[in-house]
């Protein structure tokens, strides 16, 4: 099967239901909506017209968006002409983008207004494909020499295509989406994803959850991300709604797109949580409508977890891990065992997805038993096709017996669930103990006084590398590193207490997707040694 036929079941079955909502700036007023069968036909005029100036299957077409309605439509005329759309990281710098652009060479971008505004116009402007699909809002800006910019008003304006377009013979094993996802080399890596891939974990993950049509999801991640396409597609194979936040600056807002559009579900990395945990009234007001949240992206400290599940007593929390290489579940586990599975400060992230291999690979390579700490490799129909640069196997992102090798290190336990240990690139080497900079944070974010903590280590002559913690504190009086010292102590052998507290006034760094970027805390550690 192919992904868009999802949304043509969707249009059949379910015409006149909302296939999208997009909130206001008031967070509950200014609603948007389309119905599966508006978007079903509006992608297909955009596949109609990329079919006519020669577009489909084996080319490529850039989407610089927000989370929009044409976004929406430019995405599955896309899918629908046979081409492959390419998720352009609009969050990243100018010359990360361009680098993104040169390396996909795209046919054409749809491109929104504001990021239009932002990248494309001025003398810095993007360097875009001759072919540009937008909005009436900025086309005249857009206009240049030797480009064609189309507007999706007039895309929508052509006459309907006489039958709809079938993906110009587009196999499942070909690639329908490029997700851009930053790497070991430092630059961005084009992960190829079929049809196929997607279709294989999507349909194994609902194998677990049991989502159906009566569902629907309160978006906050950017569509550009894998966390948001997968959401997408998941809600188009189940046909449910998908409800578009208006954005997470203000968390209480967040509570109340909950709460006014009854979402039964709710998917974000631990930074989301944590806000809406912090600055909000969902203690007192819970969502009553919300079924579940999943949380992925990384992990909350076992005590936030069980704060989370104390706030939201009717509402089951699943947890799921993976890479965007893997399309881009590995793992997953239930409410029903999640706490189960929560011991000495450690909790499970589940057990493999059906029709998914998972395995613990030891220095020789060979896989480990039980409760040894290895690197995660991951098999199976999801595993990616490879990086638009070819270059997969030659970074040993996919090892001879093809394989993912995610760079994660982990443990089996005897009933095969999955015990995330930390990042091999991450692991810190000092005075010749490896360190893992998760366990000392848990033990920093107990400390009532704690908003955010991120460990490093530094390059030092004596230690190899000394353990330097970053902190951000709620508001409150001047905490002195003494008193996080003393908390490490109690818990932690002295040779993995940090010898560095740095107490930042402004929260830590992040990365578009909301996470902490320990490589920001490098980079201002190597300019501005602390300590």
């Amino acid at each position: 099967m192919l992904l868009f036929d999802w949304l043509r079941a969707d249009a059949q079955k379910h015409p006149d239901k909302p296939a999208a909502i997009f909130c206001g700036e008031s967070g509950v007023q200014g609603v948007d909506r389309i119905s599966f069968a508006d978007l079903d036909r509006r992608s297909d005029a955009v596949a109609a017209f990329l079919s006519e100036h020669g577009i489909g299957r084996g080319d490529r077409v850039a989407i610089l968006c927000d989370n929009t309605l044409p976004a929406l439509c430019w995405f599955w005329g896309v899918l629908k002409a046979g081409a492959s759309t390419v998720d352009v990281p609009g969050l990243a710098g100018r010359d990360t983008i361009q680098s993104v652009l040169d390396e996909a060479a795209p046919k054409a971008i749809a491109v929104d207004p504001a990021p239009a505004n932002k990248h494309c116009v001025g003398e810095a402007a993007l360097r875009l494909p001759g072919l540009v699909l937008t909005t009436d809002a900025v086309a005249d800006a857009l206009a240049a020499p030797g480009r064609q910019v189309v507007t999706l008003t007039e895309v929508l304006q052509a006459d309907p295509p006489t039958s709809p377009p079938d993906g110009s013979g587009v196999e499942p094993d070909d690639p329908a989406l490029i997700v851009y996802t930053s790497g070991t080399t430092g630059r961005p890596n084009g992960v190829m994803l079929s049809h196929r891939n997607f279709a294989s974990n999507l349909e194994a993950g609902n194998e677990m959850m049991g989502l159906t049509h009566e569902d629907s999801i309160l978006v906050v991640v950017p569509l550009h991300y894998i966390h948001g396409r997968m959401q997408l597609l998941w809600h188009a194979m189940i046909g449910g709604t998908l409800v578009f936040s208006a954005g997470f600056a203000f968390p209480q807002k967040v509570l109340l797109e909950l709460i006014e559009h009854e979402t039964t579900g709710f998917s974000g990395v631990p930074f989301h949580f944590k806000q809406l945990m912090d600055r909000s009234k969902m203690s007192k007001t819970p969502p009553e409508s919300l079924r579940y949240v999943l949380i992925t992206g990384g992990a909350l400290p076992i005590d936030e977890l069980k704060r989370l599940d104390e706030m939201l007593p009717n509402t089951g929390i699943h947890i799921a891990y993976g890479q965007t290489e893997a399309s881009p579940r590995i793992t997953y586990i239930g409410p029903d065992e999640l706490f189960v599975k929560a011991q000495g400060g450690k909790f499970s992230v589940g057990k493999k997805l059906p029709g998914t291999t998972l395995e613990i690979l030891g220095s020789d390579e060979e896989p480990v038993g039980p409760g040894q700490i290895g690197e995660v490799a991951a098999g199976g129909p999801n595993i990616m096709v490879g990086y638009v640069s070819g270059d997969h196997r030659e970074l040993g992102k996919i090892d001879a017996q093809g394989r993912l090798r995610t760079g994660d290190l982990a443990y089996l336990d005897d009933d095969g669930h999955l015990f995330l240990a930390g990042r091999s690139s991450e692991m810190i080497k000092s005075a010749g103990e490896r360190i893992f900079p998760q366990e000392i944070e848990a033990v920093l974010a107990k400390h009532p006084r704690v908003d955010e903590v991120a460990v490093i280590g530094i390059k030092d002559a004596t230690l190899g590398e000394k353990i330097a913690a970053y902190v951000h504190l709620t508001e409150g009086e001047p905490l002195e590193p003494s008193a996080l010292k003393a908390l490490c102590l109690e818990s932690l052998p002295f040779v993995r207490v940090p010898k560095v507290f740095v107490i930042r006034p402004q929260p830590l760094p992040k990365t578009g997707s909301g996470k902490v970027s320990r490589g920001a805390l490098r980079k201002e550690a190597a300019e501005n040694p602390p300590g």
